[in-house]
């Protein structure tokens, strides 16, 4: 069992190629451009010099119902085709239950169907979260803030995203994360590059996706203290959209803002079994691990 080899070079290299061939996923960009950094910790099986099996850990920081939780999140959970069904991954989860369980409010995780049955017996319990669509009819506030978009290949630009990830405040008080620089821009550089907007009156970037007459948030980085809704109803009008879809849990009391349970490609598993949240909510797409 080997962790935290993030700069041993043959490990990384080999947790890169199992993240690949498992996740189609390739971590060595983000390593590169230094984001890998002591929150996200691999445990993982190797053999020989060759990653076979892992369970990541990432360090997290939340704003629950205005109070402040320290919790960690699991991912990255994965075992190599001719090493399956030998019971590494459920060592590596004890692993780091026993290591981690003291050490935080709560431990959650995002599985995929074919996970669902595995984490019930590690004390996980699944938990519903829900989605927030808005008609901006009614939205109100000031849409007069002008958005362009960052190219992040340039310099100046990635030093705009990197300083308001680095310093992000919670995108909402009922649920929002801090600290989580280095998830936000394994997103930006991997699956986000050409989706990332600055207002610079509010110096707050937005990460969203116009589809279908609807705006995808994913993320606002506020720079600082400002009107949430000016922004937000900027982001709408900026994007030419006739809705929003808050792919995190907004912070607003505005008449027709809901959440709405549905089912969606994942599902959220929670540690202690029963842990419960006082209110519709759902973890910021971007802090998924």
């Amino acid at each position: 069992m080997i962790s935290d080899y993030k700069n041993i070079e043959k490990y990384r290299s080999s947790f890169n190629d199992l993240a690949a061939e498992v996740f189609g996923i390739d971590f060595e960009p983000w390593y590169k451009a230094g984001f890998w950094n002591e929150r996200y910790v691999c445990f993982s099986f190797a053999d020989g010099d060759r990653v076979v099996s892992n369970v990541s850990v990432n360090m997290m920081d939340l704003t629950l119902a205005g109070e402040f939780k320290k919790a960690v999140q699991i991912g990255t959970v994965m075992t190599h085709p001719d090493y399956r069904g030998r019971g590494l991954s459920s060592n590596l989860m004890n692993i780091v239950l026993s290591e981690y369980d003291s050490k935080c409010d709560f431990i959650y995780l995002f599985a995929n169907e074919s996970a669902y049955g595995f984490y019930p017996g590690f004390g996980f319990g699944e938990a519903r979260e829900s989605s927030f669509i808005f008609e901006p009819a009614s939205f109100g506030g000031d849409a007069a803030l002008n958005w362009r978009k960052l190219d992040i290949r340039n310099g100046k630009d990635l030093e705009i995203l990197k300083r308001l990830a680095y310093k992000r405040m919670p995108v909402s008080s009922k649920l929002g994360v801090t600290n989580d620089s280095h998830l936000i821009m394994f997103y930006c550089l991997n699956f986000y590059s050409d989706d990332i907007y600055y207002i610079q009156q509010a110096d707050t970037a937005l990460i969203c996706r116009a589809e279908n007459a609807a705006l995808y948030l994913y993320d606002v980085l506020f720079g600082n203290a400002c009107d949430t809704r000016a922004v937000l109803s900027a982001a709408i009008k900026n994007g030419g959209a006739r809705k929003a879809v808050f792919m995190f849990t907004p912070d607003l009391f505005v008449s027709g803002l809901k959440g709405v349970c549905e089912e969606k490609d994942y599902k959220l598993f929670i540690r202690p079994r029963g842990q419960n949240f006082p209110f519709d909510f759902t973890f910021p797409r971007l802090s998924h691990a």
